[in-house]
């Protein structure tokens, strides 16, 4: 397997090198400046990773990258994003430029037997109840539309240029897990509730908003699931998610409850994505044979004990 992985350095492209078979043949495209990656891999001994600097949305940095390693890979996991929802509302072009401009660079300048592509459940803003890919989609949140746009053009590269030859559009709810940024939900209940000892947590929003995360582990075995399994279509969309109409009150709670406090829950502004809606997770089991394993509980304890081997180091 000659696979490219883009936006490699950033939380679920670090988890995915440390479960990709080290018989791959693995080129990891990271953002130039993206601190300690290096270090990361040579701390777990990843020899088998060739990692590139190359900001895909410079098309000139882009050309330079692939003169080096070759146009042609027999998959990619597309994860090269902006992640942050605020910053998409305050600067939307540079949100549209990341997300969408950068991967239509990638299209330009590779071919691959099957894309993997990590969209967002964040496509289904507005919408209420049950969501899945055949429901009218009319998102009002910048994030969104990028991610919608790139959807489309992947639907595009593969009619007019049958590049990618296969496409699995994924589109995403989240997961947690070691490496994720600090700013997070999860970091931060682990911090204040594992660590601090402090039962009080402050929500933006009323916490109402349905929440749904995986652990790391369950959501890269489902990556790779997927990208051992191009789609007998063209392009596939399909969502990944627990599925579960959980609020982010709830969330609180229980992670409170997992290190023995009772919660103290306050709530201030209003939260940026506020969803009211779920998946139906049986069309992912029944394509990939694939079910979430670990509790939120075990997630939790799991994230405990990577954050303080972290900071002991």
């Amino acid at each position: 397997m000659r696979l490219l992985i883009t936006g490699v350095a950033g939380f679920l492209g670090r988890n995915a090198l440390l479960a990709i078979p080290r018989s791959w043949e693995v080129v990891g495209l990271y953002r130039p400046g993206s601190k300690d990656f290096l270090s990361f891999i040579d701390a777990h001994q990843l020899h088998h990773v060739q990692p590139l600097a190359c900001d895909l949305t410079d098309i000139h940095q882009v050309e330079h990258a692939f003169d080096q390693v070759g146009r042609e890979f027999d998959s990619c996991l597309a994860l090269a994003s902006n992640t942050s929802i605020p910053v998409s509302i305050e600067r939307p072009i540079d949100d549209l430029v990341t997300n969408t401009i950068g991967l239509l660079h990638l299209l330009q300048s590779c071919t691959f037997d099957h894309l993997v592509y990590l969209s967002s459940g964040a496509v289904y803003i507005g919408l209420t109840g049950r969501v899945g890919p055949t429901s009218a989609l009319s998102p009002t949140l910048p994030y969104a539309i990028s991610k919608l746009a790139a959807e489309q053009y992947i639907r595009a590269f593969a009619e007019h240029h049958q590049t990618p030859r296969h496409a699995t559009i994924v589109r995403f709810f989240g997961a947690y897990g070691p490496y994720e940024p600090p700013r997070k939900l999860y970091t931060k209940l682990v911090r204040q509730f594992a660590f601090k000892r402090d039962p009080h947590f402050t929500v933006t929003g009323d916490g109402e908003n349905f929440i749904d995360a995986m652990y790391i582990d369950d959501a890269i075995k489902a990556l790779l699931t997927v990208l051992a399994l191009p789609p007998s279509e063209k392009v596939r969309c399909i969502d990944l998610g627990v599925g579960s109409a959980e609020s982010v009150n709830s969330v609180v709670g229980r992670a409170a409850r997992t290190f023995g406090l009772e919660p103290q829950i306050s709530h201030e502004g209003a939260s940026a994505e506020y969803i009211r809606f779920v998946i139906d997770p049986q069309p992912f089991a029944l394509n990939y044979h694939f079910t979430p394993e670990i509790s939120l509980e075990d997630g939790l304890e799991r994230l405990a004990t990577h954050l303080k081997e972290g900071d002991m180091s």
